[in-house]
């Protein structure tokens, strides 16, 4: 290694980085002691729910035929979003672009359209392939590498994070590197599958 770029390889890391960290209920996991939804015993007469997913990247929903899903064994209901009470909105930013269920309009592929109700899990995923829905194709891109975030029109306001006076900084700085770094999409290692348990109780109550 040169003198301007040191061997770090030679340097312990200091901080959690390369070094073991105890998860906090990792010896549930590993024990098989830890109790996820799954195990758990079900109230009599519990409901199940199932999302109908959107097959279009980028659309508006044209017409929606959910007959055949209300009609379907085991079916109780099948919420869409008019069925959202108060504001149709989750988004955890706070930049109102993710809706409960998609309302005429979908933005990415797999987006929730609506929810079927019924009596068990499979009866309620069985349903869901029976929607009919037609859409109109938007434009859409696949690579995040073909836009051009001067002119293409973002799906959101950029959200940016400043600590100092990055350009003076750099300007100032007596060595500078240039390139490109490219983060892929990251699934978070989750240990429970995507599932949630409701109980509904007195006054309007509802443990989840």
């Amino acid at each position: 290694m040169t003198k301007h770029v040191p061997n770090l390889k030679a340097q312990k890391i200091k901080g959690g980085v390369a070094s073991d960290q105890r998860h906090d209920s990792a010896h549930k996991h590993v024990s098989g002691t830890a109790v996820y939804i799954d195990d758990m015993p079900e109230p009599a007469g519990t409901l199940h729910g199932c999302l109908g997913l959107s097959a279009a990247t980028h659309a508006t929903i044209t017409r929606m035929d959910l007959s055949a899903v209300r009609a379907a064994p085991g079916v109780v209901d099948v919420l869409t979003a008019k069925d959202v009470p108060g504001e149709n909105d989750i988004s955890p930013t706070g930049r109102h672009d993710e809706p409960v269920l998609a309302d005429g309009k979908v933005e990415f592929y797999g987006q929730p359209i609506f929810c079927v109700i019924a009596e068990t899990r499979e009866q309620a995923r069985r349903a869901t392939r029976l929607a009919k829905v037609e859409y109109k194709q938007l434009p859409f891109v696949t690579d995040i590498g073909e836009l051009n975030p001067r002119k293409d029109k973002l799906v959101t306001p950029p959200l940016t994070l400043r600590c100092g006076d990055a350009a003076a900084a750099i300007k100032a700085a007596p060595r500078k590197l240039n390139g490109k770094m490219r983060v892929g999409g990251q699934e978070h290692f989750y240990l429970e599958g995507h599932i949630a348990m409701a109980i509904p109780g007195e006054d309007e109550d509802v443990t989840i």
